[in-house]
């Protein structure tokens, strides 16, 4: 059970601690603490200097905590004096060592309320009190406890409300989604409570999902019953809540944990909230942070639920209810992939796709790419199928970047895999490829085949739900149309609270009635007692049934027959009345709080008390014809007991759930009423017949379930009932015995009345009422097993089957109905199966001996010596022991069990055990106890842990002794924590004020805690830090808060009147003069203070510890237009002295000054299209006007010009050819003008010149003319160069470049080559396309030479490749320009190949290469890193080939 505390608003008279040891004050004054929640009250009204009230630095924290654990509170406190703190609590004392302990560490300051294995009953509301004579402060703290076993039912809470007959509240507690160990067995077709649960927390588009999962098809009867419930619902709520809204399921979040959330507003902010996870309670934290898996965190009046480190079994069925009621439900699933994602491998700009498919349908997957959460977007496609088994993530437009993991998660289940993105290599280079329209990946497998594989099984699991439910639903209406005609007793629904007859309890036995024959009492569930009358004919009437916590009854009547009284809810008593024609009223099946019974009428019959939950009594009414009523079928707390009848026959009982007796009655013909099938926590017995028949009492029971003894030697069967009482049979006149069988009973079942009595008596026959049980003995101590009969009879004892008597050890005794077995000092061979045989009567129980576990000696002496580590260390410990079965072996460290993880290592071998703590920190300091456990007991052994440390710091603050101009005396106090070994002395150093140089004095004893500093000087300041050593070290510093000054204060003069320089907008220049009297102490620096006019406030713009060296200083801390004055103070060892006179007002402004221009360019070029910006810089003050000409004219009106501080612009948005001009700045303030011509020429790349042609005037040289360009005459910045090709060279070369005339001479013409002409226009924007000329020169133009008839040998000049010159190695720096040759010879003419790390790079166009009569040149523009490698020349030609290499290394 959970206990939940019970918060009272304060301490009642008699409790806390002024009750008993606290001296109360009547007069207090309430002070408010800086912490939240905690009450001051101070006894005086002005307090002493130096000394306080309490008050808490600390208060402990709200703890919910599982049963047996260890819990404790924390609490640091204040106060001067040092306050007293005691702990209480509101329903209880604390008095108790061994549950409750306060402790103090010194080290920490820290109060500590211990509870060792706490239990439920110490679930309350616990004050701390902490107080001195000058107040007291109070804080409160709750303690929940979580009792081992709790379910949702609640069911201690419900009995104590119960005996408050609050059933109403009761009835609405009961949850209907119960832990699923104590799921009742579902009957077939039954639909699961969680099914309405989770409707009324759904929004309306889930109910159709809902109804599915569950197999519901008739969506009208469900909205029906839905808004019934939730009406109920919502009044339920409204009595803690208000505002109940923005319901959020359970879900998966991006940090891997699961959450759901709800708003609402509690009227009572008390009340106290729970968490269910399937039916069962679950601990939660609202500070502790992550030391618990599930937090339920408040954020404004948004409750928000989470749960980390998720596992699969954290799926199931979640509830937060509000006291007693549900606010919210949520259904956390766990999901499984099918198909997981797979790798892609996808062309840059081409999608890619991941595809999975899911065990169960889910309507969104969480995707992750390289570690971030994806969204449906512009990037990316996020695509469900209908059926929302298929996922897939499309990653559209791929680029290089996307590569890298990408993830899908569906709860706590995940699959990755991995984006390649491939470059695009036939991309044009610096332009991006085309998209395309292709997708790549997928998961290589019919998707849709798995997934409809998935639905259909799905489909059919759900189509099975729904035929159970209609089966179950068609079995359930052809019942209710069977029993219709069965009806014959009136069963009134209305609710009275009318008397009725109630069946008294004789000695927990049932009185039947007083005839001689019991009728049927079985079959009832019941909380009081159920009984069957008495009848003449030997017939009885049904008192089953019914589920009462009352008393249900029928009543009697002269024609034999009986009205029933079952069915009906009952709480209290239903009875029917009785009636003057005989006939009665039936009393069963109503819902009462009081009394249901029916009324008398004057023609003798009663009014129908039936049909009600009562939380009275059941019973039926009597009637003149002897006749009784029915009181079985109704749910009562009481009795259910069947009433008498004239004709000698009786009521049946049964049927009831009963907490009571429930008894069958007897019959003068022989017959006896059933008392079993009934659910009892009282008695269950049948009664006696005549004719040696007997009746089944064959209900559960909580007790014992035996026969009785028959005449005829027969005997009863007590098989089948469940019981912790007992169950038997009655005695019948033939010697039979009533069965007693099959009753769940908490009390006795017992047999029905004989002829000759007129009460139903179970201590007719022999019985056990004290059986044996398993028991644990130790090896050499005694045991004693103890057997109570109801009657003084003999028995006999018997081990495994082997009878046993006195003597060897065991001692047999027998004291009137007492039977007692000792074993006088046990040993192994008397462990066995003990029996106690007394006739037809029998006990068992099985004794086990065993030995306590224990330790070695030399073990436990070596175990107890203390384990010393130093800081950072591991600490090991070892416990050997003899190994042992069922043994638990336990670590604990200062009474807190260890559990492995972390820092903490436990091993647990057969025969020993370890502790491993890594890293040991001072705080680990303390008592390690190892504990072995058994059935048999437990043993423990203790050992010390003492981490050593170096000390903490010397306790401040640092007090001055004495100072004079020659001596200062320190004093300082011990540390707190030594580090766990003797302080052995103290170090101290000193910085003189000004410096940063600590220079060590030297050191004392740790006994002496004060130190005198000799070696001072006069007027100067020094600060001091103090070390504790200890073997393992220094301690941290303390250090003076102020420099201690040696000698009394001596302050410099005031220097003369500052002046100021010069001013600026952003700078006023000061200087002074030193002072003029220094008083003997050197100057170091000086203080300027400055104050705005208009202001009285001085502020100073250097510290005094920052000194300004110079009699001059550049204040920039001013605001322009603003007017100032400064004062000067010259700083001495002793500090500030008097301040300078102010000096004059000076106002922050900068000085008038004609207009400049600053560094501008006289010339800008621009491509037509494009935008002219023409920026000028000026200074001038005041600032001037600015006024611009285009070739001394005004500007058109779309050139913009924008003015701002210190620069204007003048901006063309789209310049053409006309704007090219001279443009002028005129810049004209107060003082003077100035003027800037800025030339602009917008222009075009030249269009290329016209026709070019050749001409011979002289030997050896040609006349090359050309028609003008068309730019010629729009730029007169336009020339020309011309370019010479010739077949010998075969390379073009630049012959004449910034010709402006359209005609060039080519002189050195020799004939018999080919001459080729290139001419470019060129301008400032570049190079125009070239003009061709015709060739000049030709090889047919020679004059062919005889041989005038000799003959010539024909010779052949082909020969392979050949490497004249090798390429060599070079070492270029990042980003310089490179030429790479070789040359290469061969014929015919080889074909030469570069290649770079074997790939070939003709092609790439980051390499120029040429080749030139065999001379072959590679050129790069910038060398980059990745052109680093293996170069290598290939020539091939039909001959053969020839190759060389080099390296080329790349330098930063």
């Amino acid at each position: 059970m959970f206990k939940r505390t019970k918060v009272t608003d304060g301490t009642a008279t008699g409790q806390g601690p002024d009750a008993e040891n606290w001296d109360g004050k009547e007069v207090g004054f309430r002070k408010k603490s800086k912490v939240p929640g905690v009450m001051i009250t101070q006894y005086i009204e002005k307090l002493p200097e130096g000394k306080s009230h309490p008050d808490f630095t600390r208060k402990p924290i709200a703890l919910t905590i599982q049963e047996g654990k260890f819990a404790f509170f924390k609490a640091i406190v204040t106060g001067d004096p040092k306050p007293t703190v005691v702990w209480s609590r509101n329903n209880g004392d604390v008095s108790d060592p061994a549950r409750y302990q306060s402790k103090y560490d010194p080290n920490s300051n820290e109060h500590t309320f211990e509870m060792p294995h706490v239990k439920p009953d110490q679930a309350d509301t616990y004050k701390c009190f902490a107080k001195n004579e000058y107040g007291q402060a109070m804080v409160t703290v709750v303690l929940n406890v979580i009792e081992v076993g709790f379910k949702m039912t609640k069911a201690p809470q419900q009995q104590a409300e119960v005996a408050n007959c609050n059933f109403k509240k009761v009835l609405k507690r009961r949850s209907k989604v119960v832990p699923k160990a104590e799921e009742p067995e579902k009957k077939e077709g039954e639909i699961d409570p969680k099914f309405w649960e989770l409707l009324m927390s759904a929004d309306k588009k889930d109910y159709e999902r809902i109804c599915a999962e569950f197999g519901v098809t008739d969506f009208r009867w469900m909205l029906k019953k839905l808004n019934e419930m939730k009406r109920e619902r919502e009044e339920e709520q409204a009595e803690f809540v208000k505002n109940l809204s923005d319901l959020k399921p359970i879900h998966i979040n991006a940090d891997g944990t699961a959450s759901f959330e709800l708003e609402f507003d509690l009227l009572d902010p008390s009340s106290s909230i729970y968490l269910y996870k399937d039916g069962e309670m679950i601990p939660y934290t609202k500070e502790l942070g992550d030391k618990m898996k599930h937090c339920l965190r408040k954020v404004g009046r948004k409750y928000i639920f989470s749960m980390r480190d998720l596992m699969p079994e954290d799926a199931g069925f979640y509830q937060l209810d509000v006291e007693d009621v549900n606010m919210f439900s949520t259904d956390f699933k766990m999901v499984d992939f099918l198909v997981k994602i797979q790798e892609v491998k996808a062309m840059e700009r081409e999608d890619a796709v991941f595809e999975c498919v899911i065990s169960a349908p889910l309507s969104k997957l969480m995707w992750f790419g390289k570690n971030m959460p994806l969204e449906q977007g512009d990037k990316y496609d996020i695509e469900v199928s209908e059926d929302k088994l298929i996922h897939r993530l499309v990653v559209k437009d791929c680029m290089v970047v996307d590569k890298g993991i990408y993830a899908a998660c569906a709860g706590i289940k995940s699959c990755n895999a991995w984006l390649v993105v491939e470059a695009d290599k036939g991309a044009p280079k610096g332009k991006k490829s085309a998209r395309k329209t292709t997708r790549a990946g997928g998961s290589g497998t019919d998707l849709q085949k798995v997934a409809q594989e998935q639905q259909q099984k799905l489909d059919k699991e759900r189509e099975e739900r729904k035929e159970k439910i209609k089966a179950a639903r068609e079995a359930a209406a052809e019942a209710a149309a069977a029993e219709e005609p069965e009806k014959t007793a009136d069963s009134g629904a209305g609710k009275d609270k009318g008397a009725a007859v109630e069946v008294e309890r004789i000695d927990k036995t049932s009185v039947a009635a007083t005839t001689t024959v019991a009728g049927d009492s079985g079959s009832g569930h019941s909380a009081g007692k159920a009984s069957g009358g008495a009848k003449q004919d030997g017939s009885h009437a049904d008192a089953g049934g019914g589920h009462s916590a009352g008393k249900a009854s029928g009543g009697a009547r002269k024609d034999g027959s009986i009205a029933d009284a079952g069915g009906g809810h009952s709480a209290g008593k239903a009875s029917g009345g009785a009636k003057q024609d005989g006939s009665h009223a039936d009393a069963g099946g109503g819902h009462s709080a009081g009394k249901a019974s029916g009324g008398a009428k004057q023609d003798g019959s009663p009014a129908d008390a039936g049909g009600g939950h009562s939380a009275g009594k059941a019973s039926g009414g009597a009637k003149q014809d002897g006749s009784h009523a029915d009181a079985g079928g109704g749910h009562s707390a009481g009795k259910a007991s069947g009433g008498a009848k004239q004709d000698g026959s009786h009521a049946d009982a049964g049927g009831g759930h009963s907490a009571g007796k429930a008894s069958g009655g007897a019959k003068q013909d022989g017959s006896h009423a059933d008392a079993g099938g009934g659910h009892s926590a009282g008695k269950a017995s049948g009664g006696a017949k005549q004719d040696g028949s007997h009746a089944d009492a064959g209900g559960h029971s909580a007790g014992k379930a035996s026969g009785g003894a028959k005449q005829d030697g027969s005997h009863a069967d007590a098989g089948g009932g469940h019981s912790a009482g007992k169950a038997s049979g009655g005695a019948k006149q033939d010697g039979s015995l009533a069965d007693a069988g099959g009753g769940h009973s908490a009390e006795e079942a017992s047999g029905g009345a004989r002829q000759d009595e007129p009460l139903a008596d179970a201590g007719g026959e022999p019985g056990i009422t004290s059986g044996l049980s398993d028991i644990l003995a130790t090896r050499g101590q005694p045991a004693e097993l103890t057997v109570k009969m109801n009657t003084d009879c003999d028995g006999a004892w018997f081990k495994d089957g082997e009878p046993l008597k006195s003597g060897g050890g065991i001692s047999i005794t027998k004291d009137a109905n007492i039977h007692k077995l000792t074993i006088h000092s046990c040993r192994d061979t008397d462990s066995g199966l003990l029996r106690f045989v007394s006739g037809d009567l029998s006990t068992e129980g099985r004794i086990t001996v065993g030995d306590v576990p224990e330790f070695d000696e030399d073990d436990l002496h070596k175990f107890s010596k203390p384990v010393i580590v130093r800081v950072g260390q591991n600490a090991a410990f070892k416990m050997p022991f003899q190994p042992q079965e069922s043994l638990t072996v336990s670590w604990f460290k200062d009474g807190t069990e260890l559990k492995d993880g972390g820092g903490v290592k436990i091993v647990r071998e057969p025969n020993h055990s370890r502790l491993l703590l890594r890293d040991c920190l001072r705080s680990d300091t303390g008592e390690i106890k190892i504990q072995l456990k058994n059935p048999f007991g437990a043993v423990e052994a203790t050992s010390q842990l003492i981490v050593l440390d170096r000390p903490g710091p010397p306790e401040g603050p640092v007090e001055t002794v004495e100072t004079t101009s020659s001596v200062i005396e320190i004093k300082w106090n011990p540390p707190k924590d030594d580090g766990g070994s003797a302080v052995t002395n103290y170090i101290i150093e000193r910085q003189e004020r000004g410096h940063s140089l600590w220079t060590k004095l030297g050191d004392v004893s740790a006994e002496k805690t004060s130190f005198r500093d000799r070696n001072v000087t006069h007027g100067k300041k020094y600060s001091y830090r103090i070390y504790a050593e200890n073997p393992q070290g220094l301690s941290d510093s303390l250090e003076t808060a102020d420099s201690i000054m040696a000698g009394i204060m001596i302050l410099s003069g005031p220097p003369g009147k500052p002046k100021v320089v010069s001013t600026s907008k952003t700078c006023i220049n000061l200087t002074w003069t030193p002072p003029e009297d220094d008083k003997g102490v050197p100057i170091i620096g000086y203080q300027v203070e400055k104050r705005k006019k208009d202001t009285n406030q001085w502020l100073a713009l250097n510290a005094i510890n920052e000194p300004i060296e110079d009699v001059n200083y550049a204040v920039k801390d001013v605001t322009e237009g603003a007017e100032y004055e400064f004062r000067v103070s010259a700083i001495n060892e002793s500090g500030a002295g008097d301040a300078s006179p102010p000096s004059a007002m000076a106002c922050a402004k900068n000085p008038n000054m004609r207009p400049c221009f600053k560094d501008p360019e006289d010339f800008l070029v621009v491509r037509a299209g494009n935008s002219v910006r023409v920026k000028i810089s000026y200074e001038a003050e005041p600032p001037p006007h600015i006024t611009w000409l285009k070739d001394d004219e005004p500007i058109a009106p779309w050139i913009n010009v924008i003015n701002t501080e210190g620069m204007s612009q003048l901006v063309i948005p789209s310049s053409k050819r006309s704007d090219s001009a001279i443009y002028t700045i005129k810049a004209k303030n107060s003082v003077g003008e100035a003027f800037f011509d800025v030339e602009v020429r917008v222009t075009d790349e030249p269009k290329c010149p016209g026709p070019v042609e050749l001409e011979q005037t002289v030997y050896g040289k040609v006349a090359v003319s050309w028609v003008p360009s068309p730019d010629q005459e729009l730029d007169d910045r336009l020339y020309y160069v011309v370019s010479q090709h010739d077949s010998n060279t075969r390379m073009w070369k630049t012959v004449a470049d910034r010709l402006f005339a359209n005609t060039y001479t080519a002189h050195n013409i020799l004939p018999g080559i080919e001459y080729h002409f290139r001419v470019y226009a060129k301008n400032d924007m570049g190079l125009s396309d070239p003009s061709q000329s015709p060739t000049w020169g030709a090889n047919s133009n020679r004059v062919p030479i005889s041989s005038n008839g000799v003959s010539s040998m024909e010779i052949s000049f082909e020969r392979p490749p050949s490497i004249l010159v090798p390429l060599k190695v070079h070492t270029p720096p990042k980003g310089y320009q490179l030429y790479m040759t070789c040359a290469v010879r061969g014929c015919p003419t080889p074909n030469v190949s570069w290649y770079l790390n074997n790939t070939c790079i003709n092609s790439d166009k980051n390499y120029y290469i040429t080749n030139s009569c065999g001379v072959c040149s590679m050129y790069i523009l910038r060398v980059r890193e990745n052109d680093g490698g293996e170069y290598r020349v290939v020539a091939v030609n039909s001959l053969g080939k020839a190759e060389c290499s080099t390296k080329l290394t790349v330098r930063d």
